[in-house]
This record gives structure tokens, sequence and C-alpha cells, in this order.
């Protein structure tokens, strides 16, 4: 700082000091907040740039699929176990193929559910995601501007 002052005495016309002062500090403060980016939302980003849109979209859904099936699967025993002394008792007068029926249909509507809740989110968080990309990337080129201008003054 005291050269600064040494300069700012010989040049006092032209600011230079304060005005590179001013330059580190803006770019600190760029790279302060893109370091906090990539800590905190840039391990999801990695995870959503490796993919297109429709292909995240679609990954989400498979894997709610996935997980649908496993929790109906999961609550149908729960439901058997619970009911096993009725489910005894009614053993040979039950309509087996109505039963049946029944539990595709609730697990096709629970999966169609499950599928379209996934597809909406997943949708909107890639566009979220994708935005917040776009903000870095343009921070990024703000920085190399920034070096790029600093290399051509040397």
């Amino acid at each position: 700082m005291a050269f600064c002052r040494h300069l700012q005495r010989l040049f006092a016309a032209a600011n230079i000091c304060e005005v590179k002062t001013v330059l580190n500090e803006n770019k600190v403060k760029m790279m302060t907040k893109m370091a906090i980016y990539e800590k905190n939302e840039g391990k999801k980003m990695l995870r959503t740039a490796k993919y297109f849109k429709g292909d995240y979209v679609s990954l989400a859904v498979l894997k709610s699929t996935i997980a649908t099936t496993f929790a109906f699967i999961i609550v149908a025993l729960m439901v058997v176990l619970c009911n096993t002394e009725s489910i005894i008792r009614q053993i040979n007068s039950m309509d087996y193929a109505a039963l049946g029926k029944k539990i595709i249909v609730y697990y096709v509507l629970a999966l169609i559910v499950y599928a379209v809740i996934s597809g909406i989110y997943s949708a909107y968080q890639y566009d979220k995601t994708r935005s917040g990309i776009k903000k870095y990337v343009m921070r990024l080129n703000k920085l190399e501007r920034f070096y790029n201008l600093q290399r051509k003054k040397k």
C-alpha cells in the first residue's frame, strides 16, 4: 500500500493503483461467487449438464417408475400382512380375477401419477439448473475478458 501511495504522488493525475485495486477487488469478488456456486450447486449442475432435457426427464421418470413399483409392492405386502386373517377366511370365495384387475388398476394409476409429477418436477429442475449454468458461464466469460485485458496491458 505504501508503494501505491508513492506511485500516486509520482503520477497524481492517473490514479493507476486505485484502478488496479478496484479491478483486483472485482476479480476476487467474481472468483468468490463462482467458487461458492461451484461448491454448493456445482455438483448438481455437473450432473444435469451431462444430459439433454429430454434425456434428463426420461431418466427421472424411469427412476420414479422403478421406485413406485417397489413402493407399491411393499404397500401391497403390508396390506396383505395386516389383513391375513380376513384373507384366509375368504380364500375360497374370493374373485381372484377381479382382485387382480383392481390391483393392476391401482398400480397403473399410481405409476401414471408419480411419473407425471416426476416429469414436471425434473423438467423444472433442469430449467432452473440451466439458468444457473448460463449465469456461471457468463461470469467465466467476464473473468476471461478481464484476464485478456490484463495480458494486453502488459
